[in-house]
């Protein structure tokens, strides 16, 4: 059974010990996107960009980091979920737009900017082999658009939930999100790395 994970940068705290140097950033049309991509396919994916924890105040936040390749211009995290079974879940993501308001219609000309410029790179980028589905409804936004990116062939995990490896999601609600998300505009880029035992475990 597959199952998406939505948000989870967002919604979850997580990560690992410090990381190594981040790769030199890559040149060209896939710059954005790439150097995720890359790092997905890791032992323990995204280690390779994984920057100083995360703080909440003075305190470090577990599991959840500073990425080092920041995508279309904007700060990424990067973090862990342990606990599926043996193993873990590994997220690398980007908000490319947060309205400042519930401004719905002065907002969205820029919200679809910076959706549309991420899907054009992905859709380049993600390379033969990858599939490319749509979603435009989801009962939780007045406004909603999603491309998942998977392998056409892509093994089961043994936890039971198999994450898609990369989402592309845009949406709009004048309500809070989920656990004391923004109102408002959101276009965020997930890259999702799984393994079935944690690297060191």
């Amino acid at each position: 059974m597959r199952a998406t994970i939505i948000g989870l940068s967002i919604l979850t705290l997580a990560a690992c010990q410090g990381g190594e140097a981040a790769p030199a950033k890559a040149a060209g049309p896939c710059a954005n996107v790439k150097p995720i991509l890359d790092a997905r396919g890791e032992a323990e994916p995204f280690l390779s960009l994984r920057g100083e924890n995360r703080m909440m105040g003075e305190m470090p936040l577990p599991d959840s980091y500073l990425g080092q390749h920041d995508a279309f211009g904007k700060t990424c995290n990067t973090s862990v979920m342990r606990g599926f079974g043996s193993g873990a879940i590994y997220t690398y993501s980007c908000t490319l737009f947060e309205g400042k308001s519930m401004n719905r219609d002065g907002d969205q000309a820029e919200a679809e900017a910076a959706f549309t410029k991420a899907a054009e790179e992905m859709k380049a980028c993600v390379g033969e082999g990858w599939e490319i589905a749509e979603d435009t409804e989801d009962m939780d936004f007045e406004i909603y658009r999603k491309f998942t990116y998977a392998p056409a062939e892509m093994p089961s995990s043994s936890s039971g939930i198999t994450v898609d490896p990369a989402f592309l999601e845009m949406s709009y609600t004048p309500f809070m999100r989920g656990r004391g998300g923004p109102s408002g505009w959101l276009v965020v880029l997930q890259v999702q790395g799984q393994v079935d035992k944690p690297a060191g475990e």
